[in-house]
């Protein structure tokens, strides 16, 4: 059982990480909407590829290929929860790409472009919020309920050989910086 600790442990550090993130850039998107004029495409998109990094390749690698097939061969009941997992995962797929669509439209400066690239990276947050609570509601309860002592020592090798390939490949997730703009805003 000690494994099953393990691998609950990890994932509940990451999903704290990812959802620290979201919420800092969520905070950011919320208050450059209201002056769109001064919205900085660059460093967006420089949050977006951090954020995206980690908590997609986390999720499709952890949760998707390491998690969810233990569960979905543990428990034959499962089917709506992985159907709605598998749901969110492919919205959010492509919701980020709608996001990188509008922030290359947004380098063009447009105000109105601003607002649709604020409101759509807060639409893609907020599918990843969605996403991490199912997970943390009913995945992993599930989880802990139905696989066996050494479907987790699997699985906890797994998470172990993905932790050491991303220390060696990726740098540390980093919070958003707070930034100064002319207006004398602080985000």
């Amino acid at each position: 059982m000690l494994t099953a600790t393990y691998v609950l442990l990890t994932l509940s550090i990451e999903q704290k990480k990812e959802r620290h993130f979201i919420s800092r850039l969520l905070q950011y998107v919320q208050t450059i909407a209201r002056r769109p004029q001064e919205i900085d495409p660059v460093f967006i998109e420089s949050q977006l590829k951090e954020l995206t990094s980690f908590a997609e390749s986390r999720h499709q690698r952890k949760v998707e290929a390491c998690l969810m097939p233990a569960v979905r061969a543990a428990e034959p009941n499962c089917a709506p929860l992985m159907n709605d997992l598998e749901s969110l995962s492919k919205r959010g797929s492509a919701m980020l790409n709608a996001v990188y669509r509008c922030l290359r439209r947004a380098m063009r400066r447009s105000a109105s472009q601003g607002n649709f690239l604020c409101k759509t990276i807060d639409l893609y947050c907020q599918n990843l919020l969605k996403r991490l609570d199912k997970e943390e509601q009913e995945l992993l309860p599930l989880a802990q309920k139905v696989i066996s002592s050494e479907e987790w020592f699997e699985i906890g090798s797994k998470f172990l050989a993905q932790d050491d390939d991303d220390a060696a490949s990726r740098p540390e997730l980093r919070p958003v910086r707070s930034r100064i703009y002319p207006s004398g805003a602080a985000v």
